[in-house]
């Protein structure tokens, strides 16, 4: 299997596993942006799961950014716009694959 086929799946699971975890306490409770991060720190757990995520998703931004530049990746900007809206689980294997795209073709 081809690397860029693993982002893909990983794409997938992206999206799909922490919105399945997601959708049963949006339909209960709705979307309140505030009630969500004040349940996400709620606890020790939680609040380590969090920062951690929120860490690695600054670090994954300032990555695309500048690895998107360096290799000259059409639409590098996009998995950004991804993590924020979707999730980082979602955008930064995006990112990986269309790393691997722009890779495929400078080899060529």
């Amino acid at each position: 299997m081809k690397l860029k086929h693993l982002f893909l799946i990983l794409c997938v699971l992206g999206i799909i596993l922490p919105y399945s975890a997601y959708m049963p306490y949006f339909m209960q409770y709705g979307f309140d942006l505030k009630d969500f991060i004040t349940q996400a720190f709620a606890d020790p757990i939680g609040a380590f799961l969090s920062w951690d995520l929120v860490i690695a998703a600054l670090t994954a931004v300032v990555f695309i950014i500048a690895e998107g530049k360096k290799l000259s990746i059409k639409y590098f900007w996009l998995p950004i716009l991804c993590m924020i809206f979707i999730g980082a689980a979602f955008g930064f294997p995006l990112f990986l694959y269309l790393r691997e795209l722009q890779l495929e073709k400078k080899r060529k």
